[in-house]
């Protein structure tokens, strides 16, 4: 007895000092679970290699996307509450503490205004960028002090703090359901052993063996990756308490059985670990391969469940070493204050359902398949992949997250992008056309609500950035200009008109009389002035020459009468030439001296008349006025030089006229003729110029008015430049397009649109301009479609693997092909209808008509791992009880009444456990929770039919009658 005390008390020891060692090596969990254990993807897949590019496109930094949101409750937003958002958004991007990389609100400008405001005018979002430095709830925090603003409520919201507050919340419900399972499991221990010490020893165990591995866990992600998840420890607390708490009644109840059959404390802690203890560490090795075989699983989150499995090895340790100590120290005051140590007997309900199956065999097969058939058809379902569904609604990121759902398309919550990648700059008008050209055919994809990328930043067409509008221009161009050309051709043919219909001949005739009077007018000059001059000279013979001064004056008056005669004619000659050569500019000037010189003929001879006037009618008054003609004679003379030297310079202008207009003559042919050949030259390019109009008008009208052309001036404008910074990075080698779906982009509605789009996008750019770039589509719904994807693959497989490695422990434990197959079968079965029954349960009592994606994976392996421990529980009883029954059909009824008791005990813990999820409030722990409920009552009712009725068909030469006999018989002893 000191022996063997000693030697369980070193083992009791070594745990004391290995829980002291957990407890100060144990890490931040809370932060360890934020840092890593959100669900991560392989780096192969769409959304990584988008994720990938996005670092890329800001230096290699690590982005994430934070969404605020204002809301008025009552009524539109106001200029007053536009001011106040404003002033908000400006506080926020002076912080340089956020570490945002870039930020668009509704007032940056009309095309940010028309995607961030809402259409009832009670809604703006602002989009943010920030460096991933930081944590997402630190910047969060950060943001909601700018926030502030009366009369609007304000939210921060986005992907990535929805991850996190799922994660807070997780965490939440972890320490409720450590308080709910502890307090249930201490009052089902209590009612089960009507025992004080049972339930404290109990939870004392499996508290040991939960704090060491959940120590050990986190230690080995924290310092060598290992892959973690926010269910890593909410499972291995279930888990463990559960199948701990299960072993423990196994081991507790094989104790108090050698006790009531007399045996010694030692003896009887001898067996209990010996016989009980291999049942325990058979089981547990089997929930171990379970778990442990999700390491081959290539997605991460499910090899977070691996922990679960370094669990288990570590409960085991704990209960095969120190539950002997405490059996060894204690014996049967373990049971205190009880003192009936005898044994709870049989189950009867585990007894009737066995005694049932043997006895009416075709009856229960029947009445299972009209039972279970229905549930395994409508097995079928959808799953949510919608981590918002996941959180409650009173948390802010969630209730800003139902705000946009409500005032946004529904794909506004969570955008996709695509980005391209090239290896040259795409700020050219081939590529931009490239882009332009697949941003329309997404327009086009089926769920689509909404394009935008750098040729379309407002979501809509740039109509000045397309062949219609600038061959419209053209067009109206062309219109104007054959315009013009008509009016040309029009003024044009009126003056060859003009010039054809002037009368040429007159003005020559014309010119020609006037070159005669002017001639005339010259002759009589000279005359005049030598008559002048006689008669200056024979003043002083007045009186002996009066003959000859008669003979004089008249020769003088008839001078006078041809000279005035030549003037008028030079006059109206002049007149008539000056109208029709006004329009000659080249004879304006000749013209102009012309008539100036007729002018002062004119006055020269008005004068002289005025002298010979007096002097013709004065005659008789000559005499008396000699001495005074004398006296004027030098400036008569004067004036007679004067006509002389005028009628001179008229006579060589109006040959000059003349020289000039017979010049002008032949170029006004020439000039007639140039008219005509421009008239013709004209009419060609009228008709050439409507030609070429209607070609571009055609060509307007065509497919090739929707091509996009940008002129090199505008992509290099200040007015491109906005859009250029907007949407591409990285020296404009890479561009990205933001797609807005109508659905939610969590819904696998949406990720089976976007693998359609990703598929038409490839196959669209496969003979571009960019067929060689890299091209990905990220974002919540692009994360949606491959997580499904990799869930749907990698629960397949990891789930075969699982049931061969469970398969295989059950083949060395039964020592039988058969046994494990039937006992696979009755998990199976029981694990698709719970699933089923689940989805009713969670449309009826949640509000929630799917399941969550990761639902399923969690309730195999729990259903799968956890089932096969009562399925070995009854089999290894019914293999101990060979040597005393040698009948296996009796010996499998009295194996399922003996364990019936224990399997209903530790469902019902394991039972209350799971239920102490559902405080949580985590939709996923909550369904997770209802499957494992209800499949642990669906197992408690299948397992001892299917057995029994799998023992009678393997042993069919016991007839049904003897058996039938001897089965009463025993009854009735």
């Amino acid at each position: 007895m000191q022996v063997f005390i000693k030697k369980h008390g070193l083992a009791a020891l070594l745990w004391a000092v290995l829980i002291i060692a957990t407890i100060m090596a144990m890490p931040n969990v809370s932060q360890l679970v934020r840092d890593k254990g959100a669900v991560t993807l392989p780096a192969s897949v769409q959304s990584e290699v988008a994720q990938t590019i996005d670092r890329k496109s800001v230096h290699n930094q690590s982005v994430r996307s934070l969404i605020v949101v204002f809301n008025k409750q009552q009524g539109h937003l106001t200029v007053q509450d536009q001011k106040r958002i404003n002033h908000s958004i400006h506080q926020i991007k002076s912080d340089s503490n956020l570490d945002i990389l870039s930020m668009t609100s509704a007032s940056d400008n009309a095309a940010a205004k028309q995607q961030l405001s809402s259409k009832d005018q009670t809604t703006q979002l602002a989009m943010i960028s920030l460096s991933s430095r930081k944590q997402v709830h630190q910047q969060a925090q950060q943001l909601r002090q700018y926030l502030k603003i009366s009369g609007l409520r304000t939210y921060v919201t986005g992907s990535a703090l929805l991850n996190d507050d799922f994660s807070t919340t997780t965490q939440a419900g972890l320490k409720k359901t450590e308080i709910i399972a502890a307090v249930f499991i201490f009052i089902v221990l209590i009612l089960v052993f009507r025992s004080i010490l049972i339930p404290i020893i109990s939870l004392l165990t499996v508290g040991i063996a939960y704090l060491v591995s959940a120590s050990l866990v986190m230690n080995l992600a924290q310092h060598f990756n290992f892959p973690i998840s926010n269910f890593t420890q909410i499972f291995m607390v279930v888990v463990l308490f559960g199948i701990g708490t299960d072993y423990n009644i196994l081991l507790y109840n094989r104790f108090k059985e050698e006790l009531a059959a007399g045996l010694s404390v030692d003896e009887s802690t001898r067996i209990a670990r010996n016989r009980a203890g291999r049942t325990i560490l058979y089981s547990g090795s089997s929930v171990f391969i379970g778990f442990a075989v999700l390491a081959l699983a290539k997605f991460s989150f499910y090899q977070s469940a691996v922990g679960v499995a370094i669990g288990i090895l570590v409960l085991l340790a704990v209960l095969l070493t120190l539950n002997p100590f405490f059996m060894a120290t204690l014996g049967q005051r373990m049971f205190w204050p009880s003192q009936n140590i005898a044994t709870h007997g049989t189950n009867r309900i585990w007894r009737s359902l066995a005694k049932f199956a043997m006895n009416h065999t075709i009856m229960t097969v029947i009445a299972t398949l009209v039972i279970f058939t229905p549930l395994l058809l409508f097995s079928q379902q959808k799953l949510n992949f919608n981590s918002a569904d996941e959180l409650p609604n009173t948390i802010e990121s969630k209730a800003g997250y139902n705000l946009i759902q409500k005032h946004y398309p529904a794909g506004m919550s969570g955008p996709s992008t695509l980005y391209i990648d090239a290896k040259h700059s795409l700020n050219n008008q081939q590529d931009l056309g490239t882009v332009d050209d697949l941003t329309n055919y997404l327009k086009a994809e089926p769920g689509v609500k909404q394009v935008s990328s750098v040729t379309q930043p407002g979501g809509h067409k740039i109509k000045q950035l397309y062949l219609k509008q600038q061959l419209g221009q053209l067009v109206t161009g062309l219109n104007q200009a054959n315009k013009g050309l008509s009016q040309v051709e029009a003024g044009l043919s009126k003056a060859n008109t003009q010039l054809a219909s002037a009368n040429n001949t007159q003005s020559t005739t014309q010119l020609n009389q006037l070159t005669t009077g002017t001639s005339q007018l010259q002759s009589g000059a000279k005359k005049l002035s030598q008559g002048i001059s006689t008669y200056t000279a024979g003043v002083t013979q007045v009186a002996n020459g009066t003959h000859q001064l008669a003979s004089g004056t008249s020769s003088l008056g008839q001078s006078v009468g041809q000279l005035t005669t030549g003037s008028q004619q030079l006059t109206n000659g002049l007149s008539q030439f000056q109208t029709q050569t006004k329009q000659i500019s080249a004879l304006a000037t000749g013209t102009s001296q012309l008539t100036n010189s007729s002018a002062m003929l004119s006055n020269g001879l008005g004068q002289l008349s005025s002298a010979i006037s007096p002097f013709s009618s004065s005659l008789s008054k000559l005499n008396s006025g000699t001495q005074r003609l004398a006296s004027q004679s030098t400036q008569l003379v004067s004036g007679a030089q004067s006509v002389a030297t005028g009628s001179a310079q008229v006579n060589t202008g109006v040959k000059q006229l003349q020289s000039k207009i017979v010049a002008m003559q032949a170029q006004v042919k020439q000039l007639r003729s140039g008219l005509s050949s421009a008239n013709q030259a004209l009419v060609k390019i009228g008709a050439g110029t409507t030609s070429i109009k209607q070609y571009l008008a055609a060509l307007q009208t065509s497919y090739v008015g929707n091509q996009f052309y940008i002129p090199q001036q505008t992509l290099n404008s200040s007015t491109f430049k906005p859009s250029l910074d907007a949407f591409m990075a990285d020296n404009h080698r890479i561009t990205k397009i933001t797609i807005v779906l109508n659905s939610d982009p969590s819904t696998t509605k949406s990720a089976h649109r976007l693998q359609t789009i990703t598929s038409d996008v490839h196959a669209k750019l496969k003979h571009s301009s960019l067929s060689h770039a890299t091209v990905a589509i990220g974002g919540q719904t692009s994360q949606t479609a491959d997580l499904e994807s990799l869930s749907n693959t990698d629960f397949n497989r990891t789930a075969i693997i699982m049931l061969i490695g469970i398969g295989l422990a059950l083949i060395l434990v039964t020592r039988s092909l058969i046994q494990p197959l039937a006992i696979i079968g009755t998990l199976m079965v029981t694990y698709i209808s719970a699933l089923t029954v689940t989805r009713f349960l969670s449309s009826w009592l949640l509000g929630q008509a799917l399941l969550t994606w990761n639902t399923p994976f969690f309730s195999f392996i729990m259903l799968i791992a956890l089932g096969v421990d009562y399925s070995i529980f009854l089999m290894m009883r019914y293999r101990d009880d060979a040597a005393k029954i040698p009948d296996v059909r009796k010996r499998i009824i009295n194996a399922s009444a003996i364990i019936g008791t224990v399997v209903l005990s530790a469902a019902l813990i394991l039972g209350g456990t799971f239920a102490a999820l559902m405080p949580s409030g985590v939709l996923t722990l909550i369904q997770v929770a209802l499957t494992v409920i209800v499949g642990l009552i669906i197992l408690v009712i299948l397992l001892p039919i299917t057995m029994s009725i799998m023992v009678k068909w393997t042993y069919p030469y016991v007839h049904d009658k003897f058996y039938e006999q001897q089965s009463s018989k025993s009854d009735h002893e």
